[in-house]
């Protein structure tokens, strides 16, 4: 069954849920970067009261770690460390208020190829990348082979469903069977598409092929952070609402081919409408809901 949520970003924003949450339709609300505790505080005591489900894309309360995701695949062993702390630290209030998934970004630090145009990106830190040519295929391999041991032996310590957000990634990832093979192994752990993140990869990186990858990675994904986004000579319109009538106009994201690429694979998932749906109307968000709806169930 797919399930829908939006997203609540540094604080409770009570004008965002009235207009975007349907009660009737939709079933929890993910949470992210918050710098005060009362305001997280506002969400459960409404979680109580509606009785609706919270994810948690880390971090959380943004004070609990230094960098904007936890750097769990650093070459400096310290500074794995470090990212593990925080993650548990995460897990252990994550548990407090039965929050029913915990997503990070990976691979983080993120591999880039230097050669390509990531001037397109801004990265909140340079320790959030490293060269392809310093982190040697085989080292990272093993890396990831034992973060993802690491996460599945987590996930069933709390209870807690682990959710790999899929970050901007290189050819260790989308060429081979390395992913894949992750996701086979590790079967508690799965993933997250972002729609609009990995349209960005495909601007920048010639060879990366953003729907062969979707559709290899459909069936393990748990959750999709939905949103369109446009690509240029600059990135222009970030979290901009899905709408039908811009699949097929420059720049922009084709949502249709991504919705109908995934939807063929899976639809036991959970879309998280990651926009600002202030951009639009009433009225096209209404129709941005019912489109999306209609890839995945009878409308």
């Amino acid at each position: 069954m797919t399930e829908y949520l939006i997203g609540m970003h540094e604080c409770y924003d009570h004008v965002k849920f009235k207009r975007d949450y349907i009660a009737s339709e939709f079933t929890g609300i993910e949470l992210c970067n918050f710098t005060d505790m009362t305001e997280i505080k506002k969400i459960i005591d409404l979680k109580n009261q509606m009785n609706f489900k919270i994810g948690i894309h880390f971090p959380l309360y943004k004070p609990n770690y230094k960098f904007r995701d936890p750097l769990l695949m650093s070459l400096d062993k310290k500074e794995q460390e470090m990212a593990k702390k925080a993650l548990v630290k995460e897990l252990d209030f994550a548990k407090t208020i039965d929050a029913e998934y915990l997503l990070i970004h990976f691979p983080k630090p993120m591999v880039i190829d230097k050669r390509l145009k990531w001037e397109l990106c801004r990265f909140s830190s340079e320790m959030e990348t490293v060269d392809e040519e310093d982190y040697p295929y085989e080292v990272f391999r093993d890396n990831a082979r034992r973060l993802f041991d690491d996460l599945s032996n987590l996930s069933t310590e709390y209870g807690i469903q682990i959710v790999l957000e899929i970050e901007m990634l290189n050819k260790y990832l989308y060429e081979g069977t390395l992913m894949e093979e992750l996701l086979t192994d590790y079967p508690k752990i799965k993933i997250c598409l972002d729609s609009a993140r990995l349209h960005v990869l495909s601007q920048i990186d010639a060879e990366f092929d953003y729907m062969k990858f979707v559709k290899n990675m459909a069936k393990y994904t748990y959750l999709i952070h939905l949103s369109n986004i446009r690509v240029r000579d600059k990135i222009e319109n970030g979290h901009y609402p899905v709408l039908k009538k811009l699949s097929n106009e420059p720049g922009w994201c084709d949502i249709d081919e991504f919705l109908l690429t995934v939807s063929e694979e899976n639809t036991d998932l959970k879309i998280l409408y990651e926009h600002r749906s202030d951009l639009i109307t009433d009225q096209e968000l209404e129709e941005c809901y019912g489109w999306v709806k209609s890839y995945f169930e009878s409308v």
